[in-house]
C-alpha cells in the first residue's frame, strides 16, 4: 500500500470515529456543563452524607507519597460539618474528633475542600519553621471514583490518592487508632526484611517512614522500588496494589511468633520477613541509650579523654542525636543510621547555631594527621562506626574513615564556625569539650 492510500485510509477511519463521537456527544451531553457539574456535586455530597459510621481512610502526605500513610477517620454531615481525627498526634491530641467545615466545589472536576481550619488535616499542610510547605499534605481533593461504600479522591496539590473506605461495621474510631498504635508500636523496632514472592527470596527491604525500601536484581541491574504503607490493627496497607512479577499485592498481617508480614490477598503467595544479611551489625534499637565515648582531644593525638554520651531517636530507623552535657555547648550532633547494614556514621552537617554570635557550628570530618577538614555543610563525608566483635560481653564500637573523602583520611570531627555568608569564623575552640575528636570509640554503658 504506497503512502497515498495510507492517508486516505486514516482519514477515512478519522472521520468515521468523529461522526462516532459527534453521535455519542448528543446522546450523553444533552445537558449542560454546569448542570450535569451540579449534579455530580449532589450525588458525591449525598454518598459522603450518607455513612451514619463515617468513613476511614489512609492519609498521604508528601510528593508521590515518598513518606508513608496515617489512618484517619472522617464524619461528614450535611450542615457542611466534617469531623477529622487522626491515629497520630497532629495539632489535636490522637484519636480526638476535630470539627470544621466542608464542601465541594466546581473546578475541572468537582472537588472535596477542607475549606476551614482543621487542627487535624490542616496539621499536614501548614508551614512551620523553615518548611513552607509544612509536611507537604493536602486539604482540598479531586473525586475520581464514587461508589456506595468507597470514594477515590486525589490530592489536589500533592496527587496522592486518598480512599475513603465506609465504616460498614461500625467500628469505634478511637478502638480502630488503639489497635494501629498497637500494631505501628510492636513493628517499630523492625527495620529490616527480606521480600519473598512465590517460594522465591526477591531482595530485601530497609523500613524507613512507613515505607519499604526494597532492593532487588532484574538480570545484571540492581534495582531499588518503594513501597508506602498504612498499619491496620492487623499489619499494614499499601498505598496501592503492588504489581511485581505477574503478582498483585495489598494487604499484609503480621504474625509476631514468626516475625513476617504475610499477604492475606486472596491466592498471594508472597511474604515480607525478618531478615538480616550475614555482615549486619546492630539493630537500631540496639544504638540508643548511654555510652562511655573515648577520643583524642585538642591538647594530645596520643592522650585519650573520656565522657558520657547518650545517643536518643530522631527519625526512626534512620537518624539519631547524639548528645552530651559533658562534651557540647549546644544541642548535639545527628547520627545517621543505615538500616541495610545495621551502622552508624557521623557526616558533614550543620549542628546548632551559636547563640552569642549568630554562627553556624559544623560538624566537619577531619583528618588530623594531613591537618585538613572538609567545609561542606552536607555531604556522604565522614566517619563510619564499626561494632568490634572481639570486645567480649562489652558492645564496642570505634569510627574510622567511610572512604568517601579522596585523598584525605577522615580518623574524626572537628568543629567549626561559619558565618551567614557560609565564611569560615575559625575553630569552635569555647565548646566544652574543645573543637576536635579523634580516634573515637563509645562504649555501651549498661
Amino acid at each position: 500500500m504506497n503512502m497515498k492510500k495510507i492517508v486516505f485510509f486514516m482519514l477515512i477511519i478519522s472521520a468515521g470515529f468523529l461522526s462516532g463521537c459527534i453521535h455519542d456527544q448528543k446522546d450523553v451531553f444533552d445537558e449542560p456543563a454546569a448542570v450535569r457539574m451540579q449534579k455530580a456535586i449532589q450525588e458525591y455530597s449525598s454518598v459522603l452524607t450518607s455513612s451514619p459510621n463515617g468513613w476511614f481512610a489512609d492519609y498521604y502526605p508528601e510528593t508521590n507519597h515518598s513518606v508513608g500513610g496515617y489512618a484517619m477517620y472522617m464524619k461528614f454531615s450535611a450542615d457542611g460539618k466534617v469531623g477529622v481525627s487522626c491515629e497520630i498526634r497532629t495539632n489535636a491530641p490522637a484519636g480526638e474528633l476535630q470539627t470544621s467545615d466542608w464542601e465541594i466545589y466546581p473546578e475541572q472536576g468537582a472537588v472535596l475542600n477542607f475549606s476551614t481550619y482543621n487542627p487535624v488535616m490542616h496539621y499536614f499542610s501548614e508551614p512551620y519553621s523553615s518548611q513552607v510547605n509544612g509536611r507537604a499534605g493536602d486539604y482540598e481533593f479531586v473525586i475520581q471514583n464514587v461508589t456506595a461504600d468507597q470514594i477515590e479522591l486525589i490530592g489536589k496539590k500533592r496527587y496522592n490518592k486518598l480512599i475513603l473506605r465506609k465504616n460498614i461495621s461500625n467500628t469505634d474510631p478511637k478502638q480502630y487508632f488503639s489497635e494501629v498504635a498497637a500494631t505501628e508500636e510492636l513493628l517499630s523496632e523492625y527495620g529490616m526484611f527480606g521480600f519473598v514472592v512465590n517460594n522465591n527470596r526477591i531482595g530485601v527491604a530497609s523500613v524507613v517512614d512507613r515505607t519499604f525500601s526494597i532492593g532487588y536484581n532484574e538480570g545484571s541491574a540492581s534495582k531499588t522500588m518503594r513501597v508506602s504503607y498504612t498499619f491496620t490493627p492487623t499489619g499494614i496497607r499499601l498505598y496501592e496494589p503492588l504489581e511485581f512479577r505477574d503478582v498483585t499485592m495489598e494487604y499484609f498481617n503480621w504474625d509476631k511468633a514468626k516475625e513476617i508480614y504475610t499477604c492475606s490477598d486472596a491466592g498471594v503467595n508472597a511474604f515480607f520477613d525478618l531478615y538480616f544479611p550475614p555482615d549486619y551489625e546492630l539493630r537500631y534499637g540496639e544504638f540508643i541509650g548511654d555510652w562511655e565515648i573515648r577520643y583524642n582531644g585538642m591538647a594530645s593525638a596520643t592522650v585519650f579523654e573520656t565522657a558520657t554520651i547518650s545517643i536518643v531517636e530522631k527519625k526512626k530507623n534512620s537518624t539519631f542525636q547524639l548528645l552530651s552535657d559533658d562534651l557540647f555547648d549546644f544541642p548535639g550532633m545527628e547520627v545517621t543510621f543505615d538500616a541495610q547494614k545495621g551502622i552508624i556514621s557521623i557526616l558533614n552537617q550543620n549542628a546548632a547555631i551559636q547563640e552569642e554570635t549568630g554562627f553556624q557550628i559544623r560538624v566537619c570530618a577531619y583528618d588530623r594527621v594531613a591537618g585538613y577538614l572538609t567545609t561542606g555543610s552536607t555531604g556522604p563525608i565522614g566517619i563510619i562506626g564499626v561494632w568490634n566483635k572481639d570486645a567480649g560481653g562489652v558492645r564496642e564500637i570505634f569510627f574510622k574513615d567511610n572512604g568517601r573523602w579522596g585523598t584525605y583520611v577522615a580518623n574524626g570531627i572537628l568543629l567549626r564556625l561559619f558565618n551567614a555568608s557560609n565564611v569560615s569564623e575559625g575553630n569552635f575552640s569555647a565548646n566544652k569539650g574543645g573543637d576536635r575528636f579523634n580516634n573515637i570509640t563509645i562504649t555501651k554503658i549498661n
